[in-house]
């Protein structure tokens, strides 16, 4: 487990980008943290590049790391003289659907033959956690030299918002998500187990795609949003507040930031951490239905108001073409399908794995909280 020294400062980069000018992008984000001499050393190492492949969602939607990035990146280290692999456990399960998620969405292509399915080669590690003893990784990204992350600036409808440290969820394989979010339904929980999973192989470097990133119902049922940056940082934590305060939420917010700052992986308050490069303008990213600025939200979404301020998962019908997804991927078999996909309220912990995974938008959240939703934390 590797954790950030006490009174270490921390540096976030960010760099102004495009997706047709990547490469020049990422050199000068690289030159921003004076990667030169780290690049140099990675001559003959293992380097694992792991992006956010949610699921089977249009490229214009933003709800994956863009192949933009990916190939950039590929091309720095294939140059720098890294033996490169590119791969991730994506949201969906399935024979084959790893690599399917990876060419729908161009990651396949753009990883420049380097792509592989790491749901191939696994290894059960322990975990010292209250919710499960143990969980399957991809060993691949487990024993890499150098370990990569990708990830894509977005909103959630869960944790608030997805980036640096929830994109490491992705180490899971199998049938791991799903157990992790069956034992720890509630928010606080599931953060905090999101940051026990980080803990397992915390990454060397972290480039996050901010080009186009999202708002609202993330993390795929959002509205993209504009926003023209990459962000690098050693530290993904870190690079996650810098991330929060673009968006105009506050990072202690966010159960699993907060938690893996708490358990020594980097600093989420401003006074220590060093940006380099150029904040963009107050851009205070429109929240998930599931989110109010209001205090009294948080407060009464538990014990005698929570019926009436929990959001609701709509099925719209119209969008559904009842690949059954939502069905095979729910963490509790509440969702069955009978002439469409129906939840059994009783057994629905509001994981919005359905949402989540949901290739065409069908789910969508109704109630009180929609009704609140308003911009900041």
């Amino acid at each position: 487990m590797k954790q950030q020294a006490q009174g270490v400062r921390v540096q976030v980069a960010i760099a102004e980008a495009n997706y047709e000018m990547m490469d020049a992008a990422v050199q000068t984000i690289m030159s921003l943290l004076g990667k030169g001499p780290w690049l140099k050393n990675l001559k003959g190492k293992q380097v694992f590049l792991k992006p956010n492949l949610l699921g089977m969602f249009p490229l214009e939607n933003g709800a994956t790391t863009n192949p933009a990035l990916v190939s950039a990146m590929v091309r720095l280290l294939l140059d720098a003289g890294a033996k490169v692999t590119v791969g991730d456990n994506c949201g969906v399960g399935g024979y084959g659907l790893n690599e399917r998620v990876a060419r729908h969405t161009g990651v396949f292509d753009a990883s420049l033959g380097t792509y592989r399915n790491v749901a191939t080669a696994t290894k059960l590690v322990k975990l010292k956690s209250r919710y499960l003893d143990s969980l399957v990784v991809s060993k691949d990204m487990l024993d890499a030299d150098v370990l990569i992350n990708l990830p894509k600036m977005k909103t959630h409808s869960l944790t608030i918002v997805t980036g640096a440290v929830k994109n490491m969820f992705g180490l899971i394989s199998g049938a791991g998500k799903g157990k992790s979010h069956a034992a720890a339904p509630a928010g606080e929980d599931f953060g905090r187990i999101l940051a026990e999973i980080f803990s397992i192989r915390p990454p060397d470097f972290t480039v996050m795609d901010a080009v186009m990133a999202m708002e609202g119902n993330g993390p795929s049922a959002g509205k993209p949003k504009h926003v023209g940056r990459i962000l690098a940082s050693d530290n993904a934590v870190a690079l996650d507040a810098v991330m929060c305060g673009i968006m105009g939420i506050r990072p202690d917010l966010v159960h699993h930031i907060r938690e893996a700052s708490s358990m020594g992986h980097g600093p989420i308050d401003r006074a220590s951490i060093d940006v380099v490069g150029e904040m963009p303008g107050d851009l205070k990213f429109r929240l998930p239905v599931t989110v109010s600025r209001f205090r009294l939200s948080r407060v009464v979404n538990s014990g005698f108001f929570a019926n009436l301020v929990r959001s609701k998962l709509v099925l719209d019908k119209d969008r559904c073409r009842k690949c059954g997804i939502c069905n095979k991927e729910c963490p509790t078999g509440a969702m069955q399908m009978d002439d469409y996909p129906v939840i059994d309220q009783t057994k629905c912990i509001r994981c919005l794995c359905c949402q989540e995974l949901c290739p065409d938008g069908a789910w969508s959240l109704k109630g009180l909280m929609g009704r609140m939703q308003g911009y900041g934390v």
